[in-house]
């Protein structure tokens, strides 16, 4: 249980002993740090309710909490405020149950959680629009194992949409020889493809743009693309194989670009995976009566009598015989609750895509393929823009590809640390802290921005080492542990920790106790946000208690052990919250 949890039922306590009926959380963290630690407004809401004084019910209950000796004062504030400074005794013990506990966050009510996030097109390299999806992802997930949950992240890749069906037409119309548009051909196809990455990158947009202009050119990608949707034998043999070839080849450079962005995923499936079900999918439907045809098409309608809005169908089938996004997510969600019956689904998404999911969700109920219970849980985010305040674009106006906006901060990063190597780093060591730096940088950035709303990536703002960035925590985190270097060099031990001797150290005892409440807030409001500016706030203080403290220079053995094995804890805090937002530590910097 954490210190906010403790106070939170200890003062709830007293408010239902004393007649009244309490909200679930009522104490939180003071609104003026200059004043309390902690307050409560409850006596507001139970004043509107009994149409009381909400002062004098204040008052009623500091008298009483004023006796309980964790606290060193209870008063009331302004017309019913009732705020409390806990006793430095009880913040020690927090923080050595912390330090003792080895940060464990665990919860007891573990859930089974599918977190999709990720989502890119096969036959495109990532751009930076598929950044937030990344690195949200991989911080929620990181964030809920991190509390005991049995997490499982999908890739979902588009793989089996018309995309794939433009692409195959435009390598038929470049290299008609080649044997996947022969008929005729009974043999084993090639197992490597036939074209490289950069001619597949190169070819979606030119299809895309042909497609735009000559409408024979879309209907045969149409055409196409329900020849690959088809089962093997009775689709077009040598499309199939081309498709699968096309897949494995965006496979390896995919899992290469998101390897150097620190994230990973337990399943690389994708839309093509869940079409054996689509079949039961429908039958599952049709017996409900749940899907009709409208102008050829085959639809499912998702309204509610509540809408305030018209809610357009779901799209099960289009004209050509082709199956979109609606069928396939439909369906992936059918064929999650049959393979991992997962309590809660997730998923990370533009937030632009709101309305796609919001008729995937209500069709999944409406059909009872998920249980009644299960949650599932749309997480949108916003766009990374440019200075200009528009989508991130190369010079000359294209889609800039994640792997070059990498690359623009890594170099970024190294010039700065190249003008200012007073440590005399190698190159082999400026290049291995500059990628390190660019990441941090990157993903810090992105978290510090509320995930639901655009944001605007200023390179020189977040590669600063002050402030609220990345590269600030990284340099932080150094400082420490060459602190602890320093320490044990000297053979200098830790000991228990004592009272704290400043208002500095007082300070950060009381943030380090608020670390696992922070985690579970950035849990349930899926915000990464809360554990940045966690982290900013964590080692501006012990910066300012460091600069104000001889650590190491102390005379007094018992305090300097105390200071040691506070710092130590800092540090550990650094190590699991960067790990959390996938941030490798530097070792120097």
């Amino acid at each position: 249980m954490t210190l906010l949890n403790y106070l939170n039922n200890l003062v709830k306590d007293v408010f239902q002993n004393n007649g009244y009926e309490t909200e679930k959380m009522i104490v939180k963290v003071s609104d003026r740090p200059d004043l309390s630690h902690y307050q409560c407004n409850e006596a507001f809401n139970i004043a509107r309710k009994l149409k009381e004084n909400p002062k004098v019910i204040a008052e009623k209950i500091t008298s009483i909490l004023k006796e309980n000796e964790i606290f060193s004062d209870v008063f009331v504030a302004g017309p019913g405020f009732i705020n409390f400074i806990i006793k430095d005794s009880l913040l020690i013990k927090n923080v050595e149950e912390l330090y003792n506990s080895k940060l464990d966050s665990k919860v007891e009510n573990k859930k089974k959680i599918i977190i999709d996030y990720g989502g890119p097109n096969v036959a495109k390299p990532l751009h930076v629009g598929h950044l937030r999806s990344a690195i949200i992802g991989e911080g929620l997930k990181r964030l809920a194992k991190e509390l005991g949950h049995e997490v499982i992240g999908d890739v979902h890749l588009g793989d089996f949409g018309r995309p794939l069906g433009l692409v195959i037409l435009e390598i038929k119309r470049r290299k008609p020889d080649l044997v996947y548009f022969d008929e005729n051909y009974d043999k084993d196809y090639p197992e490597n493809s036939p074209v490289t990455i950069d001619e597949l990158n190169e070819i979606y947009p030119v299809a895309s743009q042909k497609a735009k202009e000559n409408e024979d050119y879309m209907q045969e990608a149409r055409e196409i693309t329900a020849a690959i949707q088809d089962e093997k034998l009775k689709g077009h043999r040598g499309y199939y194989a081309l498709w699968e070839r096309i897949v494995n080849e965006s496979k390896k450079d995919l899992k290469k670009s998101y390897d150097a962005l620190g994230v990973s995923f337990e399943l690389w499936r994708g839309e093509s995976t869940c079409f054996k079900s689509i079949p039961k999918l429908l039958e599952i439907l049709q017996k409900q009566n749940l899907i009709k045809v409208s102008e050829g098409a085959t639809i499912m309608d998702v309204r509610e009598e509540s809408d305030k809005k018209e809610l357009p169908p779901l799209i099960l089938k289009t004209q050509s015989g082709s199956f979109g996004y609606q069928t396939t997510d439909l369906a992936t969600i059918y064929e999650r609750m049959e393979e991992f019956d997962p309590d809660e689904i997730w998923y990370v998404v533009d937030a632009r895509q709101e309305m796609h999911f919001i008729q995937c969700f209500r069709a999944a109920r409406k059909a009872n393929i998920i249980n009644q219970d299960t949650k599932l849980e749309f997480i949108g985010f916003g766009t990374m823009n440019g200075k200009d305040g528009k989508p991130f674009k190369t010079r000359d106006g294209g889609v800039m590809r994640l792997s070059d906006l990498l690359e623009i901060v890594e170099e970024f990063s190294l010039k700065k640390l190249k003008e200012n190597n007073e440590q005399n780093f190698s190159e082999e060591e400026l290049k291995d802290i500059a990628f390190k730096i660019a990441n941090a940088t990157i993903k810090y950035a992105d978290a510090l921005s509320n995930r639901l709303t655009d944001y605007i990536f200023d390179i020189n703002k977040f590669t600063d080492t002050q402030g609220k960035t990345g590269p600030y925590i990284l340099y932080s985190t150094v400082r420490i542990k060459s602190l602890l270097e320093k320490a044990k060099e000297n053979s200098l031990e830790e000991g228990r920790i004592l009272n704290p001797s400043s208002e500095e150290e007082r300070k950060l005892m009381f943030t380090i106790t608020r670390m696992n409440d922070i985690l579970l807030s950035a849990y349930e409001n899926k915000s990464l946000t809360e554990i940045v500016n966690y982290l900013y706030d964590l080692n501006s203080l012990y910066n300012s208690f460091y600069n104000s403290t001889k650590i190491i220079g102390e005379d007094n053995k018992e305090q300097r052990s105390s200071w040691i094995r506070l710092s130590r804890l800092v540090y550990l805090m650094n190590i699991k919250l960067l790990n959390i937002l996938s941030i490798k530590e530097v070792e120097k910097m």
